[in-house]
């Protein structure tokens, strides 16, 4: 999980038109009485969305990273559950849940089927369930929510690596609750990881058994590293997350540096 940021695209124009529609239409049926509302995936869910929204995560899950677009289209997902949240897995569903951010840009990630529907769902738990906003007469600025938004938040002070292993940043409590509500430590993803982070590991090991008798070979295998460096941990690289960290741990003589 890395830090997305979305601030270089604008708002796709389908929730500034019929989402907000739908929004203010929601609320005033909240306030009239209505606790139960439907949602329109062909607005929040639009071809213009979803493009946008593969675009800024380079196709990869807003959770996990994985590559979605070679086995499915991803969903549009739902920071905050739409329509209703649970404080716990198997805990009692609390309605409604967050109508008002249904067609909100802020709200919305592109997500693998796997974090979305099979693990996340309506899970949304906060450190203080009692500051929940239940209706868009609260301020979801005064919640705590453990869950940490691929936006807004910087992953990395929750979420490192030991090898292809996700574990808790220091002892964060979100780090933890989001590892194990997402299930970003399942035993598959696990694998492609290690996988992934085996070819890099190799080509270290290699560099290092270069003699210094050797060091034209020797630079050349670090250029290529180097190169494997700036590829790997680029926001659009499949488990960056994962490469940074590793590299941060197994630091490559730059250039010049005389290592």
């Amino acid at each position: 999980m890395i830090r997305i940021s979305k601030a270089l695209f604008p708002v796709p124009d389908t929730l500034q038109t019929a989402g907000l529609t739908e929004k203010q239409a929601m609320e005033a049926a909240y306030d009239e009485g209505c606790r139960s509302f439907t949602f329109r995936k062909n607005i929040y869910a639009d071809a213009e969305v979803k493009q946008t929204l593969i675009s800024i995560q380079h196709y990869k899950c807003c959770f996990c990273e994985s590559k979605i677009g070679h086995i499915d289209d991803g969903d549009v997902e739902h920071f905050r559950p739409k329509a209703a949240s649970r404080q716990a897995a198997g805990a009692p569903f609390i309605q409604p849940g967050y109508y008002w951010l249904a067609y909100h840009w802020d709200n919305l990630f592109l997500a693998c089927t796997k974090c979305n529907q099979r693990h996340k769902g309506n899970l949304f738990p906060l450190q203080t369930p009692g500051s929940r906003a239940l209706s868009h007469l609260h301020d979801v600025a005064g919640e705590d929510p453990l869950f940490i938004h691929p936006e807004h938040d910087d992953p990395a002070q929750h979420l490192t690596f030991d090898h292809e292993n996700i574990v808790p940043a220091g002892n964060s409590e979100r780090g933890r609750a989001t590892i194990e509500g997402l299930r970003l430590d399942r035993t598959e993803l696990t694998q492609h990881r290690a996988e992934m982070l085996s070819v890099v590991k190799a080509l270290y090991d290699v560099v290092a058994l270069f003699p210094e008798e050797e060091p034209v070979l020797r630079e050349e295998a670090l250029r290529i590293l180097r190169l494997q460096q700036l590829d790997h941990t680029a926001g659009k690289h499949q488990y960056a997350g994962m490469f940074r960290a590793w590299f941060r741990r197994h630091p490559v003589p730059q250039a010049g540096s005389g290592n």
